[in-house]
């Protein structure tokens, strides 16, 4: 058996040979990830509206919480101001007899 030697040109031929269509490939490829990145922003942007909607909901409560608790706090303020009227009362009626 004789060995056919490779020149340069021949190398040179079979590595052109092997990177034919690399770049067609890596294209497609680039074109894959870029349409999954689009994907992904849009479900960022529902996540953003939704987080939107759910911030708006919390401050919605919140107001009305405050809305309770003041409510709360006035009553209970009359409720010890009553109390305290009464216990006066109570003491200057136990001190005359």
């Amino acid at each position: 058996m004789t060995k056919k030697q490779i020149t340069i040109d021949d190398l040179a031929i079979m590595v052109k040979k092997g990177f034919d269509g690399t770049d067609k490939k890596m294209d497609s490829g680039f074109k894959q990830v870029d349409k999954r990145f689009e994907q992904i922003d849009k479900r960022f942007k529902q996540v953003d509206k939704r987080f939107e909607q759910v911030d708006k909901q919390l401050k919605e409560i919140n107001v009305r919480l405050d809305r309770i608790e003041n409510v709360i706090l006035k009553q209970h303020a009359q409720r010890i101001e009553f109390l305290e009227e009464k216990i006066h009362r109570l003491e200057e009626f136990l001190i005359i007899k």
